[in-house]
Parts: structure tokens; C-alpha cells; sequence
């Protein structure tokens, strides 16, 4: 049986950057389509469904926006992938207006290659491909308890989420999780370790990364369930 291949179009990235990110990219074993501008990518990605749309920040041509208005365009067959753009210093401010607007994830040209591949990680293991706002609860294991937080779940996926968050919190922290899901009754309740911190340049939000410990109850099937529908829900 041939093993089915996540598909990454990458429009507009020059070669340099691109020969840097290339190993990170076959190293996840993804299917990459390269084109030579964001433009370029517009009607492949509405004619054939795509995973995940990289796209340089600046345009020859067209807007970003126009770009992306097009791609996510409801007759478009890409129009619920997970979009990453590439900015330069320069073009990062005008990049990061379209972050909740199309655009997933905005990250600088110059970030290492290692942490983008960690993003592309990431926008390609969200299921479903669609923004979670999920209300959550969180409890900080300290010396003398706990401490109670709140935020908001962003990304959910079945080895954890990304979280926005006011709280600060250390890479190693446990927290306990207890999540509001729409339509049930109980909360999904969960143990987890916090991997890493999140920050708007990078991930559109502040918070935290973290991967699931343990579950209370039935909350992995429940995690399950609601992923599940998601991905049912986004097909198109």
C-alpha cells in the first residue's frame, strides 16, 4: 500500500531560503509542488487540494490579500488549508494584518529552518483544518497547589494544542487542562506537559504549546470524537 503524503505548495520562496527548508520539509516526508510566484499558486491550489499553502510575502503582480482571498475562495478546492506566509522585516507588519483573515501562521525568511519546520509540523497535523476557539481552564501544578488559569484553545490536535494565554508558563510545566467543548455537557479534561512558548510573531497568538500527558475519563475518545467530525465538516 502507498503511503498517502501530506501535499505543501511553496510559491515565491527564493532558492536560498528554499534549499535551506528543503531537508526539513523531505525529512517530515511531505509531497512539495514549488512554484516560482505566490501568484503562480492560485490555480493549482483551486484546481487540486493542498495540505498547506507556504507563500513568500511579497507578491510581483497582486495583493497578499488578493492572493489569498483567491485561494480560499469557496469554489477553490485548497479553501480550508492551513496557509504559512514568509515574510522579510520589511513586509512582516503588512503580513501579520492578515493573520485570522486567511493566513495561519506568519514567519520571517531568516527564522531557522528547524523552528519553520516545526510550524509546518504544526499547521499539518491541526485536524480538522479550521480555527478552534475553545474556552479552557487551566491549572498550574505549584509547590503549595495550584494555581488557576485562563485562555483560549486555538489549535487542537491528538498529541495536543496550542493555547492563547496571558499566563506565563516554563517548557517542562504540567498543567491541567479543562476544556468547554460545544454541545456537551462535561468538560474534556486532560493532563499535559508544555513543550513550548507561543508568540505572535511566530504563531499569531501568545501562549503555549503543549502535548497531552493523560486523559480524565473518556476524554481521549471524546478528543477523538471531536476531531472526527471536524475533519467531516472541512472536506470539501
Amino acid at each position: 500500500m502507498f503511503e498517502k503524503r501530506s501535499l505543501v505548495l511553496v510559491a515565491g520562496i527564493g532558492r536560498g531560503p528554499f534549499d535551506e527548508l528543503a531537508p526539513v520539509l523531505d525529512r517530515q516526508k511531505l509531497e512539495v509542488v514549488r512554484v516560482a510566484t505566490p501568484e503562480n499558486s492560485i490555480e493549482l491550489a483551486r484546481s487540486e487540494k493542498v495540505d498547506l499553502v507556504i507563500l513568500d510575502a511579497e507578491p510581483s503582480t497582486m495583493s497578499l490579500q488578493e492572493i489569498i482571498r483567491k485561494v480560499r475562495a469557496e469554489s477553490s478546492a485548497s479553501s480550508k488549508t492551513s496557509l504559512l506566509v514568509l515574510a522579510t522585516p520589511e513586509t512582516v507588519d503588512a503580513a501579520r494584518e492578515l493573520l485570522g483573515r486567511g493566513v495561519n501562521r506568519v514567519m520571517l525568511m531568516g527564522d531557522p529552518p528547524e523552528i519553520v519546520g516545526q510550524r509546518v509540523a504544526d499547521l499539518l497535523t491541526i485536524a480538522p483544518r479550521t480555527t478552534f476557539r475553545l474556552s479552557t481552564r487551566l491549572l498550574i501544578e505549584v509547590a503549595d497547589g495550584s494555581v488557576e488559569a485562563l485562555g483560549a484553545v486555538v489549535n487542537l490536535s491528538a498529541s495536543g494544542l496550542l493555547v492563547e494565554t496571558d499566563t506565563e508558563f516554563e517548557p517542562g510545566q504540567h498543567v491541567v487542562f479543562s476544556i468547554n467543548v460545544e454541545n456537551q455537557d462535561e468538560p474534556l479534561s486532560a493532563k499535559a506537559e508544555v513543550v513550548r512558548q507561543a508568540h505572535y510573531e511566530r504563531d499569531g497568538i501568545e501562549g503555549i504549546g503543549v502535548r497531552f500527558l493523560a486523559f480524565a475519563g473518556d476524554g481521549r475518545q471524546r478528543l477523538d470524537a471531536i476531531l472526527e467530525e471536524a475533519l467531516r465538516n472541512s472536506s470539501p
